[in-house]
């Protein structure tokens, strides 16, 4: 059984040089990342923006893969953490701000898309994450299992959602009017049979997809947030169950 292998299991090498450490190097890396996608982060790269040799880094970090473990913790830890403790809100107003602010994180780093579920995420971000979450289901009454699955559907909502929202948006950056113009005259036709569908696709023509995409998205999250309170409800009762909070 191959071993896994991370850049968390290895202590941070302390900085060799007044110009270069860690954080330096993962926040070029992340601004590559956010500027071209994968494509553009490497070694020499990153090298190059700092003004060292590619050779320098590998003090610091030992693949390019360790790099992008690095870079994905970082802006992990853009998200609202401190939403576990307590802060007025109560969990469903919590959780819908804990969910708004990991979308928000998603549309600045769109290549994190590509990262999750390619490796085991083992940075403190990461789990300091999964605790905010778990402690707001625990705060509106889901235990044991049932407090994974319940987080699991706010997080699948929200990169579901994000997903939708840039392949539509990516769509309407295409080839151009003359795409558009053939497309939008061949699904005319071919919605001709579908009312209600055809009623929607006119109704969304022209629609600002960043406020429709907002809205999507509020509307979904009331939804499934609607959903988890009732289920909580039904679920049966357990002595270490906590009380769901107002």
């Amino acid at each position: 059984m191959p071993s896994f292998d991370s850049v968390w299991l290895r202590p941070d090498r302390p900085a060799r040089d007044r110009r270069l450490d860690r954080d330096r190097i993962v926040a070029v890396a992340v601004e590559l990342l956010d500027s071209g996608g994968h494509g553009t982060l490497s070694m020499r790269r990153v090298a190059a923006e700092l003004g060292v040799t590619a050779g320098s880094l590998y003090w610091y970090v030992r693949t390019k893969d360790e790099l992008l473990e690095l870079a994905l913790d970082r802006v992990l830890g853009e998200i609202r953490a401190d939403l576990g403790e307590p802060t007025g809100l109560d969990w469903r107003s919590a959780v819908a701000a804990l969910a708004r602010s990991h979308r928000a994180m998603l549309l600045r780093h769109r290549w994190v898309l590509q990262e999750l579920g390619s490796r085991p995420n083992l940075g403190p971000n990461a789990f300091a994450l999964a605790e905010t979450g778990l402690r707001l289901m625990s705060r509106a009454g889901f235990a044991d299992a049932e407090l994974d699955a319940a987080l699991a559907l706010v997080n699948d909502h929200v990169v579901g959602a994000v997903l939708a929202e840039l392949a539509w948006r990516d769509a309407l950056a295409g080839p151009g009017p003359a795409w558009n113009e053939a497309t939008a005259d061949y699904l005319r036709k071919a919605v001709s049979g579908h009312p209600l569908l055809a009623g929607r696709m006119a109704a969304s023509t022209g629609a600002d997809p960043e406020r429709e995409s907002e809205r999507r998205f509020t509307f979904a999250l009331d939804c499934l947030l609607d959903g988890l309170a009732t289920r909580v409800r039904s679920l049966p009762a357990h002595d270490d169950r906590p009380e769901p909070a107002a």
